[in-house]
């Protein structure tokens, strides 16, 4: 696996296609989600990751992971109101989302966690739209111990999550908020 970070300042061409290729792909699957990676017509809308990405130029830093040369799972992170929020517009390809490769617990969160641990940021967020409520259940059991089969990587990261109890808005989205503190994930 080989994990790079970018921005809309630093991104190149190879980093380009593959975030345009995997955004295109993820936006034909059966998925509520599919439509935020829309590559047709992206400039004129304002939910897509790459108007996200290049018009509003929002994530401080971008992260994509391959295996081989294939991009395999991505994510964003930028600060909104004062708090860095990690793993936005997450994706990943549906053939790494099981079999023990855990692409963003074990690559793309760290890597964004360690950006803003050196920025001095005390935490970070992870935000969750209403439509990723089995996803939010699977994590708040890892939260809460009741999932006790996951690796080192993913274990770390979620078992030191604190769960908001309202969800908040995020950039015009109500979002369910769980909150890391960067010391006790790295202790």
């Amino acid at each position: 696996m080989r994990l790079e970070t970018f921005n809309h300042k630093t991104i190149n061409e190879s980093q380009r296609y593959a975030l345009e290729s995997l955004s295109k792909y993820a936006s034909t699957l059966d998925d509520p989600a599919a439509k935020n990676y829309a590559v047709e017509d992206w400039e004129e809308r304002v939910d897509t990751l790459l108007y996200a990405f290049y018009k509003k130029k929002r994530f401080e830093i971008f992260n994509i992971l391959y295996h081989q040369d294939t991009p395999i799972a991505m994510a964003g992170a930028y600060v909104f109101n004062h708090q860095p929020i990690i793993g936005v517009r997450t994706f990943t390809h549906p053939d790494f989302r099981g079999g023990g490769h855990w692409c963003q617990a074990r690559y793309i969160l760290p890597a964004q966690i360690d950006y803003y641990d050196e920025k001095g940021y005390k935490k970070v967020w992870l935000t969750f739209n209403d439509y990723n409520k089995r996803l939010v259940n699977f994590i708040k059991r890892i939260s809460e111990g009741k999932s006790s089969h996951l690796g080192g990587g993913p274990k770390k990261i979620y078992q030191n999550l604190t769960w908001h109890d309202q969800p908040k808005t995020v950039q015009y989205t109500k979002q369910i908020i769980a909150e890391l503190v960067i010391a006790d994930y790295k202790s």
